[in-house]
């Protein structure tokens, strides 16, 4: 594994050790993310649809949502989709508290890294793939959850689609953001689609080994919600 933590494909990597609901997490990640923004593929991305590597950071909203999903009461037999996924943080947390998850990105360079980050952890996942949030999958889940991927209000409404289509009725998703001031319309979009919404707080250290000032604490929330269940007739 230690040629692994050197290079991944095209890129250096680093390792975080990371506390997750009194679990330690190994994390591998590009070692330079911030660069990755000058990247001359990731430039040519965003000229076309936006696109901007946000997956190659460990965001402290993924543990803020795994140690929310696990306060919540006993595990679930049924798997767990969770969106945007980026290095993995959060799926592969849940995983190695024994749930089955199925982590989804845009981005296949980002479940590179979350393929090597579970072998580095000695994790069976339930299964790592590409999702486009315009393309929902036809199966769904009881569970879904995301981290931080309420930043740009452009993605909310395909966002909201997206859980519709996968939350069942009376199915639920978790998802955790910062407080970013972006994320303050998604409850009242997600409510006019028909989802119930509402935020609990919550938060979470700095990562260690990304920010220099590691023992910072950031305050966010987890927004839940929830597909109605139909009614009886």
């Amino acid at each position: 594994m230690a040629g692994v933590a050197a290079m991944l494909g095209r890129y250096e990597t680093q390792e975080y050790r990371i506390a997750v609901a009194g679990r330690e997490l190994r994390v591998l990640g590009p070692k330079y993310p911030h660069a990755l923004h000058y990247d001359p593929l990731a430039q040519t991305r965003w000229e076309q649809d936006g696109y901007k590597p946000y997956w190659a950071q460990p965001w402290p909203a993924a543990v803020m949502l795994v140690e929310h999903v696990l306060r919540q009461g006993p595990a679930s037999a049924a798997p767990i989709l969770e969106l945007g996924a980026g290095l993995g943080i959060a799926g592969l947390a849940l995983t190695q508290a024994g749930r089955r998850v199925v982590i989804t990105d845009y981005d296949e360079d980002a479940l590179e890294f979350v393929r090597a980050s579970a072998r580095l952890n000695g994790l069976d996942v339930h299964a790592v793939r590409t999702l486009d949030w315009r393309g929902p999958p036809p199966e769904t889940y009881p569970l879904v959850v995301a981290s931080d991927v309420l930043y740009g209000r452009r993605h909310h409404e395909s966002l909201v689609k997206l859980l519709l289509s996968c939350l069942p009725a009376g199915g639920q998703a978790f998802l955790s953001d910062p407080n970013r001031e972006e994320a303050e319309a998604f409850p009242a979009l997600a409510r006019a689609h028909g989802l119930t919404c509402h935020a609990a707080t919550t938060q979470a250290q700095a990562i260690p080994g990304f920010d220099a000032r590691d023992g910072r604490v950031f305050a966010g929330r987890v927004f839940c919600c929830t597909q109605p269940a139909l009614p009886v007739c």
